[in-house]
């Protein structure tokens, strides 16, 4: 059986340490092809014309995740003093967010996650994520509310999305085959209001549906 190709990531960062330090770890994991570490926004937007990566790690000092294409898809590079920068990054439709300064296995699994299509939520900034969401978004009564109307299973489901499992995780957990659970997760989004997976695990964590960081399975 053939292996799968590897997730190409470019880095785009403003500092030369930290983005030395990410281009390191991306280089020398396996199952990883790092195409590119640039310093601007100008200089991801040519590689990502010419290189096609499946995940970009974007520093948000240079540019907001909307002004790029819908694929790659966009990880927010972030510090703790940038919680509203998080935030937006998440609404604008970014697939998550992770700490510059991340462990080796986080960073790995971020963007294995991303380039398959899912919510990343760093397990070191979710406590302050929430906390920043509670701050920052405002009345949403009307949407926690939705939550509230969903069926059993669909709370469930909403709650998988919120610990960043992948639709195959919450196949396992739930014993549901997974375009099941893909039909589920789209209606949810949907009856939320939400764009995407995003902003319905935003919604799980306010709901209290999800504790931050630890909902998540270890992996074998």
């Amino acid at each position: 059986m053939l292996a799968p190709p590897p997730v190409r990531v470019l880095v785009a960062e403003r500092d030369p340490a930290v983005r030395a330090r990410l281009s390191t770890v991306l280089d020398e994991a396996d199952g990883v092809e790092l195409v590119g570490a640039v310093p601007d926004a100008t200089a991801a937007r040519v590689t990502l014309r010419r290189r096609l990566p499946d995940v970009l790690l974007l520093d948000l000092r240079l540019s907001p995740p909307e002004e790029f294409p819908r694929r790659p898809a966009v990880v927010a590079l972030a510090t703790f003093d940038s919680e509203a920068g998080i935030l937006r990054a998440l609404r604008d439709g970014a697939a998550g967010f992770l700490l510059r300064s991340a462990p080796r296995r986080d960073l790995i699994k971020v963007v294995r996650l991303a380039a398959d299509g899912h919510v990343v939520l760093s397990p070191d900034v979710s406590r302050r994520w929430v906390s920043a969401a509670t701050r920052l978004s405002g009345p949403r009564d009307e949407r926690l509310a939705a939550v509230d109307r969903l069926s059993a299973k669909e709370t469930e489901v909403l709650a998988a999305v919120g610990a960043a499992l992948t639709n195959a995780e919450i196949a396992e957990r739930l014993d549901l085959p997974e375009p099941v659970v893909r039909e589920h997760v789209a209606r949810v989004v949907r009856k939320l209001g939400c764009a995407h997976r995003t902003g319905a695990g935003l919604l799980a964590y306010e709901r209290g549906l999800c504790r931050p960081g630890r909902d998540r399975p270890e992996p074998a």
